[in-house]
């Protein structure tokens, strides 16, 4: 996705996914038609395993979306030396930063994946329609504090909350770093609002073990049919179970594993595996975070979720978009340049049927 700001560029993707090499060799991962080379089902599995590992260390794009390094941090440090100029440019480039944080959140975010969204308008309310009554919801009163509730009726209206991050470059940065500073900063922000909704996600799916499906612990290998008796957990309660979240070291087991390759369907599209859709098995989409840049994974190792579809999962909304506000340097007391990101959210996993968690050990 690409932006300008008074004629300069602001792109935040580095390397395309279609320019990696398979090993030493000068062999593509990525064919011509966009699927990974593979000459089996097995081999596109190891394949998949393989360009995942590479793509989160290289920060891997689809070509469309790729920009050289060199350019990235020229037009960068041309933007940063804007901002510090004009106001207006230092406004803007705020704004095309959380426009980026916005759309990344929604097209990678696990959240945004699992839950069913609404967006707000103004003098709107959060309204969830509960599928069922008598169930225990786990609900967020902040971006890092939740708890469960018995809901009695069929209409939940949870809290709202502020997710916000405050990215500040001090001047002395500006002027004498050599790296991208403006890339370290958007990697922060990054964390600091898309991740930062996975992990409250994840929290609140945490407040659900043991309430009505008991975690399970697999020893050694995960196995297809340890998969699924971790699945008939969620599917026992007549509820269709749509995503299966895996650590990136639990895709190691499947690859290895004949069991799995025999009841998995795995995606050979490149773009598809650099959102985390590996494939679908059993009827559910498979989910891992092993793109992601090793700071932004919010699963332990050997951790896996199985997840209901989202109407019978939970909610969340927002009221359209990050608003980003230039940060006054006479109030923070340290020149530099920076901004105040917020977005405006709440969050209920409204059902503690729907989820369930496993861990390997």
């Amino acid at each position: 996705m690409k932006h300008s700001i008074k004629g300069l560029t602001f792109s935040t993707p580095v390397v395309a996914a279609t320019a990696l090499n398979r090993g030493r060799g000068s062999e593509r991962f990525v064919a011509s038609n966009g699927d990974l080379n593979a000459s089996s089902k097995k081999d596109l599995l190891q394949q998949a395993a393989a360009f995942l590992t590479l793509a989160s260390q290289t920060g891997a794009v689809p070509e469309a979306e790729a920009v050289s390094a060199e350019a990235l941090a020229k037009a960068h440090k041309q933007m940063m030396t804007a901002a510090t100029q004009d106001p207006t440019a230092h406004k803007e480039l705020g704004e095309v930063m959380a426009d980026e944080l916005y759309q990344a959140a929604n097209r990678e975010g696990f959240a945004r994946r699992f839950l069913a969204k609404q967006t707000l308008g103004q003098g709107q309310t959060p309204r969830v329609h509960m599928r069922m009554k008598n169930v225990t919801a786990a609900i967020s009163t902040s971006a890092t504090q939740t708890h469960t509730q018995l809901v009695r009726d069929n209409l939940y209206t949870p809290p709202e909350f502020y997710n916000q991050t405050r990215p500040f470059v001090e001047m002395k940065d500006i002027v004498t770093a050599t790296g991208d500073v403006l890339e370290e900063k958007f990697v922060e922000a990054t964390e600091g609002m898309g991740v930062q909704e996975d992990r409250t996600w994840r929290n609140l799916c945490l407040q659900t073990v043991g309430i009505d499906n008991d975690p399970v612990t697999f020893f050694g290998s995960m196995t297809a049919s340890g998969l699924m008796n971790l699945r008939n957990q969620v599917s026992r309660w007549n509820l269709p179970v749509a995503y299966w979240l895996v650590a990136n070291d639990i895709w190691n087991d499947i690859v290895g594993d004949s069991s799995f390759q025999q009841v998995i369907d795995p995606v050979s599209k490149h773009e598809l595996l650099l959102t985390g859709q590996l494939g679908v098995i059993y009827g559910m989409t498979v989910i891992s975070d092993a793109y992601r840049h090793p700071q932004h994974r919010v699963i332990d190792q050997g951790e896996m979720w199985c997840i209901a579809d989202a109407v019978n999962h939970g909610m969340m909304t927002d009221r359209g978009g990050i608003e980003s506000s230039p940060i006054d340097v006479s109030i923070e007391g340290i020149p530099g340049r920076g901004w105040h990101m917020v977005a405006l959210l709440s969050m209920v996993v409204a059902n503690s049927r729907s989820v369930v968690r496993g861990r390997r050990v």
